[in-house]
């Protein structure tokens, strides 16, 4: 998976850049971005650590080269967005909206992805390394070249979303929201199986 090329950044507020539409080559550090509405904007080449967004909006936005670090992105509106080469470390996603939007090159790692929507996303490589998708929505998504690693998925509703061909094995499927057709064909490991029986609709006979 490439990684966002992050060289010549230089360190500033982002309350000085957030009105410009095109933002590149910035490093934005300990700040707070509350009742925004920045649709259709354009970041390249930026750092954004220890960012917190309260009821912000980047509908139809676009982030290339991007790493968010510690960052609380929670109920952030990022409908219908692209992210190329874009890295989310230890951030809160908390009821964060990716629908419709399409992950390239993206990697998601220690995040918490609880009440989050993923919904009618266009994935071409994307990585999740230990991220909680607890009452998380992944409808109507293309998981094909996804990658799921130590994830759990607590009440995370997926439909119409299939695992096929997808390594599950060392992530926590119970009480997970899905159906025999999004899970066939995923790879776990035996003892997951009971987190799955219910989906067959069979009696267990103890």
């Amino acid at each position: 998976m490439r990684k966002a090329n992050l060289s010549m950044t230089e360190k500033s507020s982002l309350y000085n850049h957030i009105d410009e539409e095109l933002v590149q080559f910035m490093q934005f550090e300990n700040e707070t971005l509350t009742n925004r509405q920045e649709q259709g904007k354009e970041f390249k080449n930026c750092y954004f650590e220890n960012i917190v967004c309260e009821d912000v909006n980047f509908e139809n936005s676009y982030f290339m080269d991007i790493i968010f670090k510690n960052c609380d992105l929670s109920n952030v509106k990022f409908y219908s967005c692209l992210f190329r080469r874009v890295e989310f470390v230890n951030c809160k996603l908390m009821g964060t909206d990716f629908s419709e939007s399409v992950y390239d090159n993206v990697s998601i790692k220690d995040c918490l992805c609880r009440f989050a929507n993923f919904a009618f996303m266009k994935n071409k490589e994307v990585q999740f390394i230990n991220c909680d998708f607890q009452n998380a929505s992944i409808i109507e998504t293309n998981l094909k070249k996804t990658v799921f690693q130590e994830c759990t998925f607590h009440q995370c509703e997926v439909q119409h979303s299939s695992f096929y061909n997808i390594d599950l094995s060392n992530c926590d499927l119970s009480n997970i929201i899905t159906t025999p057709e999004d899970i066939r064909g995923a790879i776990i490991e035996s003892y997951q199986a009971s987190s799955l029986i219910h989906l067959l609709r069979v009696k267990v006979k103890e």
